[in-house]
């Protein structure tokens, strides 16, 4: 049958793409109702700084727990190969961050719910991820 695809080559092409192009690991919906890529979590309730690292294509941790209007100075470490951004519109926190190039922005958690960042060019591969607030 020659020209003809089955029906099982490209279920198994699917497969096998998918992962590459989220990031890998599970998608979750965030509270805003987008999905993001996840890759962990993080109690940061108490503390005054962190890392979030930045891969091809997916923040590590995904979710941030901490306290209402806490302050957190988060150094942002691609580990990828690809220019990431790091951004909280509501925060006016936009932030470019190349490979290698450790950059450093300060967060502040929601009084209560939580707030998405987002990689604004991989919106596609769901690079987002959240603070939340808890306790309070």
């Amino acid at each position: 049958m020659r020209g003809k695809s089955h029906p099982w080559v490209i279920a198994l092409a699917l497969a096998v793409l998918a992962p590459a192009c989220t990031g890998g690991g599970t998608t979750i919906r965030l509270a805003d109702g987008q999905r993001a890529s996840y890759h962990g979590e993080a109690d940061v309730a108490g503390v005054s700084s962190t890392v979030i690292e930045m891969d091809d294509f997916f923040f590590r941790p995904t979710v941030l727990h901490g306290t209402p209007g806490q302050r957190l100075t988060v150094t942002l470490s691609n580990q990828g190969n690809s220019l990431h951004d790091f951004r909280i519109a509501a925060q006016h926190i936009d932030a470019n961050v190349e490979a290698g190039t450790p950059v450093t922005v300060t967060v502040t958690f929601p009084e209560k719910g939580a707030v998405t960042f987002e990689c604004r060019y991989h919106l596609l591969q769901n690079m987002r991820g959240e603070l939340v607030m808890t306790g309070g």
